[in-house]
């Protein structure tokens, strides 16, 4: 798998009385770091934001004391800092996703010697990988945590996005419009990318033959939760020359029974779910 996390929805009496807007601020300066190249003059950042170059530079100098932006004193760039990685970490081991997936991704990788992903929506237009098991063999498949993909290629992104709403596959579609294609496997054509969708949704599982990275393959299973909705999605995935017919057959049963271990975990938890707006 090739930048929605499980979030807990807000309590029912959620109200803007109780946001602060500077730390509102703040947040959307750290989010904004999310975006190529990573690393920001003052004036760039302001203009993304919508502020002032002097709100933006104090926000930023406050962030910079606590670790969480670094001013690069030679380019005269910001990026993160290191406590942003601290954080990730200790966030990624504790989301109740991860914890109850990890022993199944690692029983699944020593079986299989290839790469395991676990993914579930980062927003309307992109999957997050929130973990990973690395492929034991030299030729492999790359993840990355934290990465982002584009819900209309990958196994798991098409598996997300095959299990969430109409509303929501067409605004999609709107929002991504025109499709952007990786390979020349990618689905492009909305009409196709329907139609790949509804056969997700009747396998109960997802396959990517290339169509995000040249050479390289993945199937994916959906990972429900205790009320029965997708959350997420586990794929195996490997190169091409090691995914032939019987190779696939067997994937395939491997990563639907794991993610059906995984979502057995998960029934008496009701309160993971994901964001489709």
């Amino acid at each position: 798998m090739h930048n929605q996390t499980a979030v807990i929805e807000p309590p029912p009496n959620h109200s803007d009385r109780y946001r602060i807007l500077s730390v509102q601020r703040a947040a959307q300066v750290l989010s904004a770091f999310l975006a190529p190249p990573h690393e920001f003059g003052v004036s760039e950042l302001s203009r993304m934001l919508g502020q002032t170059k002097n709100q933006t530079f104090r926000l930023l100098q406050t962030l910079v004391d606590e670790g969480l932006v670094i001013f690069d004193l030679v380019s005269k760039r910001y990026r993160l800092g290191y406590r942003v990685v601290e954080l990730g970490v200790v966030a990624q081991k504790m989301l109740p996703l991860v914890a109850a997936a990890s022993p199944v991704m690692d029983k699944v990788a020593s079986a299989t010697g290839e790469t395991v992903n676990l993914g579930t929506l980062a927003d309307d237009v992109s999957a997050i990988c929130l973990d990973k098991r690395e492929s034991a063999h030299p030729l492999q498949i790359h993840a990355r945590i934290g990465g982002r993909f584009p819900l209309h290629a990958g196994a798991i992104s098409k598996l997300l996005l095959a299990y969430s709403s109409g509303p929501f596959v067409e605004r999609y579609l709107l929002l991504a419009s025109p499709l952007e294609r990786f390979t020349a496997d990618t689905i492009t054509e909305p009409d196709d990318l329907r139609e790949a969708l509804r056969v997700i949704r009747t396998d109960g599982y997802a396959i990517s033959d290339e169509d995000l990275d040249a050479g390289a393959c993945a199937v994916a299973a959906p990972i429900r939760n205790g009320t029965g909705e997708v959350i997420a999605g586990i794929s195996i995935a490997a190169p091409k020359a090691r995914f032939g017919p019987a190779e696939r057959q067997n994937i395939v049963r491997t990563i639907v029974t794991a993610a059906e271990e995984i979502s057995l975990k998960l029934r008496g938890d009701r309160s993971i779910t994901v964001t489709r707006r």
